[in-house]
């Protein structure tokens, strides 16, 4: 992505988040039900909480001490997106009432609807929250989607297992989970600031559009870089250009870069030879015993186990047809310290 002309540094601290788990003893570890991308299937979503004995017919907790992990990407493409997320909220009271916890975590698609960029939202989804401006404000900073998703992580730490949407590729392995925690909390927080900004000068509309943001914001730092080499610099243009250049050059953020832990692909890519290092480097890195990743649907509709059981792919394509054709729901159980797949009963 092109970078902004004008330089500015930002001074931002980095916000720690606590530690997720903790090192009690493998026979007092409370079991882990990790299911995968959801994509809107919220009928497949309910059937694999159910059959992972979380939830009864009613849809109340019934999983006592269990955490639950969904590694994002709960929203876009599937016309249920909001009846699934409004479920995975309030499980999480649930949960947390009888001794439980779910820990939602970002996918790269909640990250998409909180920029702005929905263009996996299908007319269905717009018209489950009242239409296309609803949903927009819904995700917002102040929406009820957009408070509750913003204050999520990326990743999770519980017990030896690492959970994550994409990965963390061996170049950002030189941060801690908390850093990579922090720096998307602070990119998101850089962007509705930007964002909040461009509106007060009236250069995007409320609930904007991403492609707008992206424009408004590179056009608004052109024109104080021309007003620059005519020696006719406002005031306030490096307020205005530190606060405008993460959303020109958002593409390099940890949001949106290939590379990032959204999007990052390797662990579905690499061959057993070149992966099985760098697996064992990161774990040791991590001191863990094995990670947990989303986001590469594979294609078989199963939960693939890699590098001697030191990666769990868990995105299954549960939206099925016609998405992912050979897609269904599932689950990784980790139970005294043992992963096993889980599907529904009359999947054989």
């Amino acid at each position: 992505m092109r970078r902004a002309l004008i330089s500015a540094v930002i001074a931002c601290g980095v916000l720690g988040l606590s530690p997720v788990g903790g090192s009690s003893a493998t026979q007092d570890r409370a079991r882990i039900v990790a299911i995968g991308d959801v994509h809107g299937a919220a009928e497949a979503f309910t059937a694999i909480l159910t059959t992972a004995g979380l939830i009864d017919s009613n849809k109340q907790w019934i999983g006592g001490r269990s955490i639950l992990v969904q590694t994002g990407d709960v929203t876009d493409r599937g016309a249920g997106t909001r009846a699934a997320l409004d479920l995975l909220m309030s499980l999480e009271k649930q949960a947390e009432k009888a001794g439980g916890r779910v820990h939602a975590l970002l996918g790269n698609h909640e990250v998409m609807n909180l920029t702005g960029h929905m263009r996996d939202a299908t007319p269905e989804i717009f018209a489950s929250f009242g239409g296309e401006a609803a949903m927009r404000q819904a995700f917002g900073p102040d929406g009820h989607y957009g408070r509750w998703l913003r204050k999520k992580p990326i990743i999770a730490s519980l017990d030896d297992t690492i959970f994550m949407h994409a990965g963390i590729s061996p170049a950002e392995s030189t941060r801690s989970i908390n850093d990579l925690n922090s720096r998307a909390k602070r990119e998101i927080e850089q962007w509705d600031a930007g964002v909040r900004l461009l509106h007060k000068l009236k250069l995007v509309p409320a609930s904007p559009e991403f492609q707008q943001v992206v424009e408004a914001a590179r056009a608004e730092i052109e024109r104080l870089n021309a007003l620059a080499a005519e020696g006719k610099v406002p005031p306030d243009a490096p307020q205005v250009a530190a606060a405008l250049l993460p959303l020109a050059n958002v593409g390099e953020s940890s949001l949106y870069a290939a590379e990032g832990p959204l999007w990052f692909r390797g662990y579905a890519t690499w061959t057993d030879e070149e992966g099985a290092p760098q697996m064992a480097a990161l774990l040791k890195r991590y001191r863990a015993r094995r990670m947990v990743s989303g986001h590469t649907v594979q294609r078989d509709g199963r939960i693939t186990e890699r590098f001697g059981g030191a990666m769990f792919l868990i995105d299954t394509g549960m939206l099925a047809k016609p998405y992912f054709p050979s897609g269904r729901p599932s689950a990784l159980i980790i139970e005294n310290d043992t992963p096993r797949p889980l599907y529904l009963p009359n999947d054989k």
